[in-house]
């Protein structure tokens, strides 16, 4: 068990934490519907506080959607509500007379009948965002400028397509929301290990048996990621406040200095693409023959 991991783990919520967050936001709030929004940070609704609030007034949650690291509240009249939680952003599920949460920059007050809840946009740094969508045409436009997304529409034909495609180093490939949506620094890291593949080989050199290795590979991860909940660092939280439990399960993510759990060696943290990258020299070097 990593017992550091809260000084290690700085990253943004990636696909296991937003589905997580989405599913548990469609059991609560599904037919709820705005009756009133108050905020402290404006310049985090787009186009604008005044245009979204106007808009989502009395508007019901028919679905909530996720897309990536992106959830979507489908409203009436064709309206879309995107929340993007960044880095530090959180989606808590409140009752209004609760204490407000540290940080909370907006609060939605939704009801269904008699039940009134509200949801807590926190968000420390205040790269977060909430953005008003109004045709099928622009989140269509939108969703579209994002890769094919693992468990969902990305095949093996398709990400062995990707991988030849690209010369760029596999650890870059996999984060490229354009290219593969979803994988965040976390899962990639562990995806890596678990195929033993250096993250600075060319993604065009991958054999064809380490690019069925690393497909299967990443799917696990992310599937161990949602069976946890997602990974807790000093930000991401559940709706009503609770941790996930990945963090307890890394496979590599966050263990430098550590044995490999494989072979013995030591692993390695380097600086890599702005991000901290965590692989055993032994088990992932990139000349690696079978």
């Amino acid at each position: 068990m990593v017992t550091n991991y809260k000084l290690q783990t700085k990253e943004m919520p990636e696909l296991p934490e937003v589905e997580t967050i989405r599913r548990q936001l469609a059991e609560e709030l599904t037919g709820y519907r705005f009756v009133d929004v108050k905020t402290e940070w404006e310049k985090s609704f787009r186009p604008s506080f005044k245009e979204v609030t106007a808009a989502i007034k009395d508007k019901t949650i028919g679905k909530i959607d996720r897309q990536a690291k992106l959830l979507i509240f489908r409203l009436d009249n064709n309206l879309d509500l995107l929340f993007h939680l960044k880095m530090t952003g959180r989606l808590l599920v409140r009752k209004p007379d609760e204490p407000t949460d540290e940080y909370t920059r907006s609060a939605f007050t939704l009801k269904k009948g008699s039940d009134i809840k509200e949801l807590r946009f926190v968000d420390s740094r205040k790269f977060g965002f909430v953005k008003l969508i109004k045709s099928k045409e622009e989140i269509n436009k939108l969703l579209a400028s994002y890769g094919p997304e693992p468990l969902k529409d990305l095949t093996l034909a398709k990400f062995s397509e990707t991988l030849k495609s690209s010369s760029r180093p596999i650890k870059l490939v996999l984060m490229d929301q354009g290219k593969i949506s979803g994988i965040g620094n976390i899962y990639v890291n562990d995806a890596l290990w678990l195929a033993k593949i250096n993250p600075k080989k060319p993604a065009k050199k991958l054999r064809p048996d380490e690019v069925k290795e690393l497909f299967g590979a990443i799917e696990k991860v992310l599937k161990e990621g949602l069976k946890y909940g997602g990974a807790s660092d000093q930000w991401y939280r559940q709706v009503h406040g609770e941790e996930g439990k990945y963090q307890e399960h890394f496979l590599v993510y966050g263990r430098n200095g550590e044995k490999c759990s494989r072979c013995g060696e030591t692993i390695n943290r380097i600086g890599f693409g702005g991000r901290g990258t965590f692989f055993c020299p032994k088990c992932q070097k990139e000349n690696r023959e079978r």
